[in-house]
């Protein structure tokens, strides 16, 4: 178990009896792509982009499919999304998402899961230095020239992944039918956010066992620190208070923590945490979204994703005034949220989501049938 791993178990545990895992065992699969060319000017011989899937894919008549995108988070993968928070509130049968009606589609982003990354290349620190565009481009690919998926029903991503599902909007406006980036903004990285992430990204290069990213060992110091940045951004006051309510109990907690260090990789996690800098949605760009239907979701205990910024509202709000059908919704904090981690709690949001695909669908109908 990891940092993030640990965390999503422990809100797993919650599950219903009706949550348990009734969706299907996924297909695994890889898609290599010859000499790719970063926004660096950095060329890799060969991108490797793994995937999983759930259901069989549909094409209409009108060339539309029942294809639903779904993008994790940083450091994350596509199998974050296979446990009953997620998974068992969206693919079991008659469920949103059903994979009985829907072609579930949850690809590892360039630099985590399976994906090529620099811990995994050989390469280490003379990996390219990937952004979301890249991987957003990536992606596309993946979609179009191995799946042959020309159209989704809906793009959906948590966290980086949501942001990636407002990048994918404006780079590829007639992709989707529907776009829900959740645990995110659609704007520049700055203020606090950036603050964590520059954290990161200093703590690692400047300490002197990272070499230059040539270590034979897991610089440890930087690389806990690092870790211990994200842990506390990843959930919320509130959460922390009531599960680990003493001195004592977040002692042992953190104590669980620690043996779990040297499963993280220092580049893969620069690397990761990096990928943000040009991550900067302009009003221009938002307003090429051709997507029918638009609902971004965020919880207002999200620390990384403040909503007293007003961000979410201000954008939403300009995206509606171009007739873009767009919904910001910030779910209040209570006793089921728990910060930023809240993506992975679908049951918070799914009733957003239905809604969503109802107002998108054929005749306003969400069927894909």
């Amino acid at each position: 178990m990891k940092f993030q791993s640990i965390f999503l178990l422990a809100l797993s545990a919650t599950a219903t009896l009706a949550q348990q895992k009734n969706w299907p065992t996924p297909t695994h699969g890889d898609f290599t792509i010859s000499n790719f060319t970063f926004d660096s000017g950095q060329v890799l011989n060969n991108l490797k982009i793994h995937y999983q899937t759930l259901g069989k894919l549909q094409v209409h008549p009108d060339g539309t499919t029942n294809a639903v995108l779904i993008l994790h988070g940083t450091t994350g993968s596509s199998g974050q999304f296979l446990n009953p928070d997620f998974a068992g509130v969206l693919f079991n049968p008659g469920q949103v998402l059903d994979t009985k009606k829907y072609f579930i589609i949850m690809p590892d982003g360039i630099g985590h899961g399976n994906s090529s990354k620099p811990s995994t290349s050989g390469l280490r620190a003379s990996f390219p230095g990937y952004q979301y565009s890249d991987m957003t481009r990536a992606t596309y690919r993946l979609l179009t020239e191995h799946l042959r998926v020309k159209h989704t029903r809906l793009v959906m991503g948590v966290s980086m992944g949501g942001m990636h599902t407002w990048t994918m909007g404006t780079q590829y406006p007639s992709l989707s039918d529907a776009l829900m980036p959740i645990a995110c903004l659609p704007t520049q990285i700055s203020g606090q956010n950036r603050l964590w992430r520059k954290f990161i990204i200093e703590l690692i290069r400047s300490d002197p066992a990272w070499n230059s990213g040539d270590y034979t060992a897991q610089p440890i110091a930087s690389l806990g620190g690092a870790l211990f940045l994200v842990q506390t951004m990843f959930s919320s006051p509130l959460y922390y208070q009531s599960q680990y309510p003493t001195r004592d109990a977040m002692d042992r907690y953190v104590d669980q923590l620690l043996p779990h260090i040297a499963e993280y990789d220092a580049n893969d996690l620069l690397y990761a945490w990096n990928a943000s800098h040009t991550y900067d949605p302009t009003e221009e760009g938002l307003g090429k979204i051709k997507a029918r239907g638009l609902t971004a979701v965020n919880t207002a205990d999200d620390m990384i994703n403040p909503p007293e910024l007003g961000v979410l509202e201000r954008v939403v709000g300009s995206l509606e005034l171009r007739g873009l059908g767009a919904k910001a919704v910030v779910v209040p904090e209570s006793s089921e949220t728990v910060g930023h981690g809240s993506y992975i709690k679908a049951k918070l949001w799914v009733d957003e989501l239905q809604l969503l695909l109802a107002k998108t669908g054929p005749k306003g109908s969400s069927s894909c049938s």
